[in-house]
């Protein structure tokens, strides 16, 4: 072999040694951006709440209902969970509020955050209320909109709906947080979750 091929047959040697490395640092990375992308929906009873997890989840979630309680009517939200797998700091970003059969329709609702499983074993709701630091203050109760119905405030307060909010807030290591979506219509919402 000459000094050319030499030449030639190395450096196809070392290009395809940089192929390999490159595939094993970002091939990796684009699994877990694809794995981290969930799709979930939300169900009326809490207890039976389907889970987000760190990363995002698209959630899509049922209209409220008027349903009987021990004889007693009420308004059902639907409910999708979220469990802490380490204590910490953790921002919850929704986003992305839209009616599932017309995203350019103008629409409100509303993200609340409970934790704790109520000791009534046929309890509507969970334990207690649970406040996060939010755009304007701390809130238990997330206003939001559609992108097409957002007007953007002077200064955004805890009751202006947003088409964005993002909700920090400090848990235990097993601690579950419910999230009520309370709609008219059928919507879907990005959950982006982080832990700070």
């Amino acid at each position: 072999m000459n000094s050319l091929n030499k030449r030639k047959s190395a450096l196809l040697v070392c290009m395809g040694l940089v192929m390999a490395l490159v595939l094993t640092v970002f091939a990796p990375a684009a699994g877990m951006e694809v794995q981290a992308v969930r799709k979930v929906t939300s169900n009326y009873k809490y207890r039976k709440a389907p889970a987000a997890k760190t990363g995002t989840t698209i959630v899509t979630a049922r209209p409220y209902k008027e349903s009987n309680n021990r004889k007693k009517a009420m308004t059902a939200v639907s409910w999708v969970k979220f469990t802490a797998p380490k204590a910490g700091t953790y921002q919850f970003t929704f986003s992305d509020y839209v009616v599932k059969a017309n995203k350019n329709e103008k629409f409100y609702g509303a993200i609340t955050m409970h934790t704790g499983i109520s000791s009534y074993a046929d309890s509507s709701y969970p334990q207690t209320y649970l406040k996060v630091k939010t755009n304007g203050g701390k809130t238990y109760t997330l206003y939001m909109c559609s992108p097409s119905a957002y007007i953007k405030p002077a200064k955004a307060d805890t009751y202006d709906s947003l088409s964005t909010r993002t909700a920090t807030v400090k848990l235990k290591k097993g601690q579950i947080v419910f999230m009520d979506f309370n709609n008219g219509s059928t919507i879907t919402c990005k959950v982006k979750i982080k832990k700070k």
